[in-house]
């Protein structure tokens, strides 16, 4: 990590990506307790875990943008201080539609501060400091969602639910006051007025697509809500669509996403996210409704995950000079592929744990790997004012990713012999998930050839 002051600025930079981690995961152990205190079914409950991350992922690429054309840092203590508010409202919330409220508003406020903390990562530090940086940053997003399964069933156990809620806030508070004290205010973009009107319709656009994403594996409960919200994601990117080709200076401006670097970035995160980013969801479930293992057990056997996600993060940068950065993802994925292999093999007895914790920490050290190689590969090349925007189109892709990927393998599930819920079907959603990760590995080696072959053949000529 870089040194004296850059430390204290990656510290700072790293516990935002930790607490937005750790508020995804450290609600899910609460929920049963919440569902509960608030006297209200497990499918209304849901929402409680839904409406942040539809908020999240719709938002993330227009608070990216934002963070450029008003200044990172600004943006970022902005998004803080929303998040620590909403955080304090939920813990107080009286009843279950003030917080989902509370929820959507937190989604929302993260959307903000997380690529701003992204765009400052890429923007202070340069060459081996960059590629650290964003090891780190990985790093940390595994360590708080592990630390959020561990401390929200202790939490919750302890203080009852709502504290889950002001812990969050507390470290909202320190996280502010590091970047407030740390973290310079560097200059912000400067250009022509931004669509802001394109940026709503992006954002509800995005909402509309994971929605339509995450009922898909509900059609037939659902129906009508499925349709509604494919229709609403349909015209809302055709409009959008439209939009963008008229604008002097739309949203994502044009030639962005065409960058190869960028591209093969977006894809590579997008897809590793689709094939291993629901890991969790399913080794989960099948700790606690197949094992019948506590919530305590569950969140402590995810701490090795975390683990291997660091070792992934440190050795992303040397591994991706020794091979290259494509090849780097190739072995990521093949380790997401492997880790659901063996977690689609776990027994039901006491050599679970042993199992488990292979399979989990292959597929934690794999989506780890790739998303720094994403990361290094967005990052790279980007001008003045490009920077917040990188980060925010990367974790909406991963996002996106996360969303199909937990959508087709729910459907698996479905479609599976047996109950959604049943072994079987979480084995067949384990093996859905290595078959992703398969693909991409054959894709990326049939890309490879072409190349090879292609510069054979120039050389041939020559």
């Amino acid at each position: 990590m870089p040194q004296g002051t850059g430390r204290a600025q990656m510290l700072a930079l790293c516990l935002v990506n930790f607490l937005v981690a750790l508020e995804f995961s450290i609600v899910n152990v609460a929920l049963p307790a919440l569902q509960q205190d608030l006297d209200i079914q497990a499918t209304t409950a849901q929402w409680i875990l839904s409406g942040y991350a539809l908020a999240f992922g719709s938002a993330l690429l227009c608070g990216g943008r934002v963070a450029d054309l008003l200044g990172a840092r600004r943006v970022l203590l902005a998004g803080l201080l929303a998040f620590v508010a909403t955080s304090a409202a939920a813990a107080a919330a009286p009843n279950f539609a003030l917080l989902a409220a509370c929820r959507v508003s937190q989604g929302a406020s993260a959307a903000a501060a997380t690529p701003a903390a992204l765009g400052l990562v890429t923007r202070l530090f340069a060459g081996p400091d960059r590629l650290r940086a964003l090891s780190w940053w990985g790093a940390a997003a595994s360590l708080g969602f592990a630390c959020g399964a561990v401390f929200g069933g202790v939490l919750t156990g302890v203080a009852g639910w709502r504290s889950i809620f002001l812990a969050c806030a507390a470290l909202g508070c320190v996280a502010i006051a590091l970047v407030r004290f740390r973290v310079p205010d560097l200059p912000r973009a400067v250009g022509a007025q931004p669509d802001w009107l394109g940026a709503v319709q992006m954002a509800l656009c995005g909402a509309a697509l994971i929605m339509t994403l995450s009922l898909a594996p509900r059609a037939q409960q659902e129906p009508g809500l499925l349709l509604l919200s494919g229709i609403a994601a349909t015209m809302l990117a055709t409009a959008l669509v439209f939009r963008r080709r008229r604008h002097p200076a739309p949203l994502i401006p044009h030639g962005f996403l065409t960058r190869r670097v960028v591209l093969q970035g977006n894809l590579f995160g997008a897809w590793a996210a689709a094939a291993g980013g629901s890991m969790v969801y399913f080794a989960t479930s099948l700790m606690q409704s197949a094992l019948h293992w506590s919530d305590a057990v569950t969140g402590l056997m995810l701490l090795p995950d975390a683990a291997a996600a660091a070792v992934g993060a440190r050795v992303a940068a040397p591994l991706s000079r020794r091979l290259g950065r494509t090849q780097t993802c190739r072995a990521g994925l093949a380790a997401i592929l492997t880790g659901m292999v063996v977690l689609a093999a776990t027994p039901l007895d006491a050599a679970a744990v042993g199992v488990l914790v292979l399979g989990t920490s292959l597929v934690g050290f794999g989506l780890v790997l790739v998303a720094v190689v994403a990361s290094m590969l967005a990052s790279d090349g980007l001008q003045e004012g490009e920077h917040g925007l990188s980060g925010g189109v990367l974790m909406t892709t991963q996002q996106l990713g996360v969303s199909i990927g937990l959508g087709c393998l729910l459907l698996v599930a479905q479609l599976a012999p047996g109950t959604p819920t049943s072994v079987g079907s979480i084995r067949a959603c384990f093996l859905a998930g290595a078959g992703l990760a398969a693909l991409a590995c054959l894709r990326i080696a049939s890309a490879s050839r072409s190349k090879n072959a292609a510069a054979a053949d120039a050389a041939t000529d020559a």
